[in-house]
């Protein structure tokens, strides 16, 4: 087997078939919670601590109570998880009408869903969501809050202990012509420290965009560019493509950002921003079949990331069914049994990528 497919067989592993749309958030230090849709559309929640996964456990098909009334609110799929403190997770989802939904899950208990409702437009009138919300954290007990509304710009509140801000409308894509393009497809958001976040979405070109906050204001979304390949007709030549899916982000500390997303032929790419610099779209490849080895490529729609204290990992959906993991500890191959039984849990490690 050639060292590429070698790599690829042991960087990426399973840990889940027959479900859908991950979602995932680090509330421990060497904890990773992974949230999925079972094949019943149910919300399904697998925990790693240190390197054990436990069992798959359901936590019923989920549906959000609305105040004052009996009826309860559908959830759409995909959700977003966001850790807020020790052994706190929220999640956020749309409802069918476009609703905000929202759950918290402390430990192992899980509150279920709540409706907080439809975001005001012009003159107070409903303004459904279109696509899953995106969150981050920058200090404990505090979340922001993303999605994007029905003319296709990008929306903000912030949560904490007292509940949710209204939603602002923070624009669209900005065109070449000056006009402002809707955001299409799913966004991811990150925090970089306390005070600097980022939003993520694929741009109308399928490049990468990036929405900055840098603690005062906001950056227009910018292109950070696209994957680029050898010509086939002119192969010294180099040509942009297009990315295939929508982005998933996490951010590691103040000077580190993570943003994965898949390639057009359905390997999945890796960017990493390290405080100064970007190092954009390195291939991270796809499983390979136990039994021919073959390539199986990703699905693109069903991507999620997560940082643990000295721990990056990314799980994402292939065309067999199953959710692949890889994890970084300063590299994407695993290390060597000796020197994983050699290090001390607590110890530092290089993250440069």
């Amino acid at each position: 087997m050639k060292p590429e497919a070698a790599g690829e067989v042991l960087r990426w592993a399973a840990v889940a078939e027959d479900v859908f749309s991950p979602a995932a958030a680090s509330s421990a230090e060497r904890s990773l919670s992974l949230f999925m849709r079972g094949s019943r559309g149910e919300l399904l929640f697998r925990r790693r601590d240190f390197d054990r996964w436990g069992e798959i456990r359901s936590l019923g098909v989920p549906v959000a109570r609305l105040a004052g009334s009996r009826a309860v609110v559908p959830v759409d799929w995909p959700l977003a998880a966001c850790s807020t403190g020790p052994e706190e997770i929220q999640l956020l989802a749309r409802g069918a009408e476009g609703e905000l939904l929202h759950g918290t899950l402390r430990g192992n208990d899980w509150e279920g869903f709540e409706c907080i409702g439809v975001p005001s437009g012009i003159e107070g009138t409903p303004m459904g969501l279109t696509a899953g919300p995106a969150a981050c954290s920058r200090a404990p007990g505090r979340m922001d809050v993303f999605a994007i509304g029905s003319a296709g710009a990008l929306l903000h509140a912030t949560w904490d202990k007292g509940g949710f801000t209204e939603f602002e409308s923070l624009g669209g894509i900005d065109s070449a012509a000056g006009n402002a393009s809707p955001i299409a497809g799913p966004i991811s958001a990150c925090n970089c420290g306390e005070r600097r976040m980022g939003v993520f979405a694929r741009g109308p070109n399928g490049d990468l965009r990036l929405k900055w906050w840098s603690g005062s204001e906001w950056s227009p979304f910018e292109s950070l560019g696209s994957p680029q390949e050898s010509d086939q007709t002119y192969p010294a030549a180099r040509r942009a493509v297009p990315i295939s899916s929508g982005p998933a982000a996490c951010g590691g500390g103040t000077t580190r950002l993570d943003v994965f997303t898949r390639g057009p032929r359905g390997d999945l790419l890796h960017s990493v921003w390290d405080g100064k610099d970007w190092n954009l779209f390195a291939s991270m490849g796809m499983p390979r079949s136990p039994t021919t080895g073959a390539r199986i490529p990703f699905t693109g729609a069903s991507l999620a990331c997560a940082w643990e204290k000295f721990r990056l990992s990314v799980i994402a959906r292939a065309a067999d069914g199953k959710l692949y993991a890889a994890s970084s500890n300063g590299s994407w191959d695993p290390e060597p049994r000796s020197q994983v039984a050699a290090r001390r849990p607590d110890s530092p490690i290089n993250l440069d990528p």
